[in-house]
């Protein structure tokens, strides 16, 4: 019990005072979360007992913050846009898949570990971006739609992975891509029932989203969520697929869900999305430092920003400078929690062992810290003509 009231207090005390000290470091709040969990956990002062309780609102946590990325998902917004940026934008994160497997294949890297190099994810972007005053001009709607389109090509690329390495190519492989298609299919169904009710009775859900005692919207969002994430797993396939779905799937069908942003972000990403990185903390084993140690984070880290670096370029085809289509590359170098998920996934699936994912977090905190300074140093000002 005593140690259970010590795990309590410190895990309580980095929830209040790492975004302080991120803020003096001038790294993201999420790396400072992971670096505070490494300190008082296994690797170093080996302060937290295991416990049922810190593992279970950590994958509270970790439903939620892929729950969230999916809300940042507007299909309408990439639907209205043009067939050349459309092909624009799905041909960047698909050449960076394409080209982190490739180089990692070439360096004998694993297949899960080439991924990883290649998985983009939004929430280093978006955070950079807000900080920046860029996420609503023309350039920064356009590194965020790229990064959205990579992430769901990155959750795409692990679900089928997942399946490949679960079954190989043989009859439960298909059967398991055809239960996946049906669940898709059951999400579009329920996507268009639920939009079209909402056309059709707009002030019943309106009470949905208005400030009452019951918060019923958040109610819904969170019942989703649980909804499609249990059905997932029913069907063999990570619950955070259909959390990353359900918010999607939300987002379409309300289209003005700030107000249910706001009150989910200020849990979670107050409370429960930080104890989701302090605990990948806390059972981040270091691994023995030596100079082949170095020499793999050093490649794997080029590998990184590499893959996301040259496909960046195209974006010269939608009228952006050659600086600015560089920066964009270096700022989608940093998928700090969609690296974490495919390094958790690989240990889950046992096609790589600890001193990997150990390896795999570590690439994601150097990427977390360097990618975003990278990115400030190169964009500097900006253009304002293409900002407009």
């Amino acid at each position: 019990m005593e140690g259970s009231v010590v795990s309590i207090v410190l895990i309580s005390i980095g929830i209040l005072f790492v975004p302080f000290f991120s803020k003096l470091l001038r790294v993201p709040v999420s790396v400072g979360e992971i670096l505070y969990g490494i300190v008082i956990g296994k690797s170093c002062l080996n302060l937290i007992e295991p416990s049922q309780w810190l593992n279970f609102l950590a994958n509270f946590g970790f439903l939620l913050l892929m729950f969230i990325a999916g809300l940042e998902v507007k299909i309408k917004e990439i639907a209205s846009l043009s067939l050349k940026t459309k092909v624009i934008y799905t041909a960047i994160p698909a050449l960076v898949i394409l080209l982190s497997l490739y180089l990692g294949h070439t360096l004998s890297f694993p297949t899960l570990v080439s991924i990883a190099l290649g998985v983009i994810s939004v929430g280093i972007v978006v955070a950079v971006l807000k900080e920046r005053k860029l996420l609503h001009t023309r350039y920064g709607k356009t590194v965020f739609l790229v990064g959205i389109v990579g992430e769901v090509l990155s959750i795409a690329t692990l679900t089928l992975f997942g399946l490949y390495t679960a079954f190989g190519l043989s009859f439960s492989f298909w059967k398991g891509i055809a239960e996946l298609l049906i669940y898709l299919l059951v999400a579009r169904v329920l996507l268009v029932f639920l939009k079209s009710f909402v056309w059709w009775y707009p002030n019943r859900f309106k009470f949905f989203f208005e400030k009452n005692p019951s918060e019923i919207g958040v109610r819904i969002s969170l019942a989703v969520m649980f909804v499609l994430s249990v059905a997932a797993s029913l069907i063999n396939v990570e619950p955070i697929i259909g959390a990353f779905l359900a918010g999607v799937i939300f987002a379409t069908v309300f289209e003005d869900t700030e107000n249910i942003e706001e009150k989910l972000s200020g849990i979670s990403f107050g409370f429960l999305i930080p104890i989701f990185f302090i605990s990948v903390g806390i059972n981040f084993q270091m691994p023995h430092v030596s100079l082949h140690l170095l020499k793999l984070l050093l490649v794997m880290v080029a590998v990184s920003f590499a893959s996301k670096l040259l496909p960046s370029l195209l974006l010269k085809l939608e009228g952006f400078s050659l600086r600015e289509s560089a920066a964009a590359g270096f700022l989608l170098s940093a998928p700090l929690t969609l690296v974490i998920v495919t390094a958790e996934l690989g240990v889950k699936m046992g096609v790589i062992d600890h001193h990997t994912e150990s390896s795999l977090i570590l690439l994601a905190i150097v990427t977390g810290i360097l990618a975003p300074t990278l990115f400030n140093t190169i964009y500097g000002k900006g253009d304002e003509s293409s900002n407009s």
